[in-house]
């Protein structure tokens, strides 16, 4: 059992919310919660503004040892995560290309026959970063979605007016002809997805959307379509099965969930 909070009227961080997500599912995965219990309190930490809101949600579970070290779980604001660290240490492996295959499944062939890592992970999402920042010296898009074995980035092109598209399998490709850019398109930089983060909502997006023996087919980073001048880019992830039941969820660039749309 934790130890109560000191400061149960502290001011939650979207970090803090994203921690109690991850308890929630573990709660979820070993028998503690039904599901129609984990979807109620995945919905109220979402919302949840103080540390007190989110202890009542998990005050009542035993906690993973390798979840311990969270805030909420410890009744210490602002204690250190040390289990955020490995998912930290794969993420950066990525970014420097030295460990491709540490986090999901090899697919396919990069350059030079290294196998890619699989690209909706946070280690294969940091693997396409690197490459398309080295490809293209910026990581500005207009839309990116990545399947396990490819992704297929949409950017503006050189010449004004037109939008190129690229697939990528280890190298960048031309996806077809160049398409026209309307003046209200909208880029934005991929260097704004907190990676650390994406990982670990990733890797327990079968549980938050209710998918059993579910994986991750997809994941669509763009401005939600008639979003308005005010919008943010959305990453949404979609789950599956061998059944095709799916669900899917959505969340901010920096990690903040915005709605989960279970099986």
């Amino acid at each position: 059992m934790k130890t109560p909070s000191p400061a149960k009227n502290l001011r939650a961080r979207d970090t803090d919310r994203a921690d109690v997500c991850a308890l929630l599912d573990a709660a979820l995965s070993d028998g503690q919660l039904t599901t129609a219990e984990h979807e109620k309190r995945t919905a109220t930490a979402m919302r949840a503004e103080t540390f007190g809101a989110l202890d009542r949600l998990v005050d009542d579970l035993q906690i993973p040892g390798d979840l311990a070290a969270t805030p909420v779980a410890r009744g210490i604001p602002r204690a250190p995560r040390r289990w955020w660290m490995p998912v930290g240490a794969i993420v950066l492996a990525g970014l420097l290309g030295a460990g491709a295959g540490l986090l999901g499944r090899t697919v396919g062939d990069a350059a030079f026959g290294e196998p890619l890592p699989d690209l909706t992970t946070g280690n294969g999402f940091a693997h396409f970063l690197a490459d398309y920042r080295a490809k293209y010296g910026s990581t500005e898009v207009d839309e990116l979605t990545l399947y396990p074995d490819y992704a297929i980035v949409e950017r503006k092109a050189d010449r004004p007016g037109k939008q190129d598209e690229q697939i990528y399998r280890g190298s960048f490709k031309a996806w077809g002809s160049q398409g026209s850019r309307t003046p209200d398109t909208k880029s934005f930089d991929l260097a704004g997805v907190d990676l650390t983060r994406y990982a670990r909502l990733m890797s327990g997006a079968p549980v938050t959307t209710r998918v059993p023996g579910g994986w991750v087919s997809h994941v669509l980073v763009r401005f939600e379509p008639g979003g308005g001048k005010d919008a943010e880019p959305e990453i949404s992830i979609y789950v599956k099965n061998d059944a095709e039941v799916s669900g899917y969820l959505k969340i901010r660039l920096n990690g903040e969930p915005i709605a989960v749309h279970p099986a």
